[in-house]
């Protein structure tokens, strides 16, 4: 399948100003968009069990399969209940399979996409570790790659970048808005935290791109700042399939490798 224009609408256009396409403005919308299909889903709340790391993996990355892939995908809560495990556990999987070599694919060029497929809320995450029910029906984890196609790329070769952003909503594709990122993962051996700073907003549409400039600091001082004063990203689990992480906001995502074909059916090229 080729790929198809779709013009946006008027009221969405006008949200996605170039100057608000920050990881805040992007989080907040595939969050909004997210939940416009979360209430056609039951729920249920399971209390967080203790598991092995080998049923951990094989539960997220039931979740982050392609879904031409075939094989039914675990409940929703469930997952949840995984990703708060591997988190856990995250030391000892980060010894043995080095998430920061994982995230950018080993230093190959033009990196490696991750699509989103997953995401819970800081208040649903708050109550699963707690064993409670989460406070609304809005504060859950939830499958989201059926309403939204959100993709990021890492590359760490002659160049370090992180583009992130949305593809498609509902299905309708041909655009791009989201932003490109410098990076950085201090450590890597020993922490499973990552920064990034956005240095453009981007959009593309009508097989045109669009970009302005964003970020504040310089590439030294984006480099010697503290992660802390930075946005940043604490990867809970990455494999060559699934990477998982959470926000400064609390939440979590759960992504899962794309491939070429997949590629070729729902991306668009787009100018840095």
């Amino acid at each position: 399948m080729g790929l198809h224009l779709y013009p946006m609408s008027r009221s969405l256009a006008g949200q996605l100003s170039l100057r608000r396409l920050g990881p805040r403005t992007l989080w907040a919308v595939l969050v909004t968009v997210a939940s416009l299909g979360s209430f056609a889903r039951p729920h249920c709340f399971a209390q967080l069990r203790a598991a092995g790391a080998e049923a951990v993996i094989n539960t997220l990355r039931g979740a982050a399969a392609l879904p031409r892939e075939g094989s039914e995908r675990p409940p929703q809560e469930e997952v949840l209940s995984a990703i708060l495990a591997a988190q856990r556990q995250k030391d000892k999987l980060n010894a043995e399979q080095p998430f920061f070599q994982k995230l950018h694919g080993g230093g190959q060029v033009g990196g490696k996409r991750w699509r989103l497929v997953y995401l819970a809320t800081r208040n649903a995450v708050v109550a699963a570790r707690k064993g409670k029910a989460p406070p609304s029906p809005l504060d859950r984890g939830w499958y989201v790659d059926g309403i939204v196609t959100a993709v990021q790329r890492f590359e760490d070769s002659t160049v370090t970048v992180n583009q992130n952003g949305v593809f498609e909503l509902f299905g309708l594709g041909g655009f791009f808005f989201g932003y490109f990122a410098r990076w950085k993962w201090p450590s890597p051996e020993k922490r499973t935290t990552m920064a990034f700073q956005p240095t453009s907003s981007n959009v593309h549409a009508f097989g045109n791109d669009w970009s302005s400039p964003a970020g504040s600091k310089s590439e030294s001082e984006f480099m010697s700042a503290r992660l802390q004063d930075l946005n940043i990203f604490n990867f809970l689990y990455v494999d060559d399939r699934v990477a998982v992480a959470q926000g400064a906001s609390g939440s979590i995502a759960l992504w899962g490798a794309t491939d070429a074909a997949w590629e070729s059916q729902h991306l668009v090229s787009v100018e840095q």
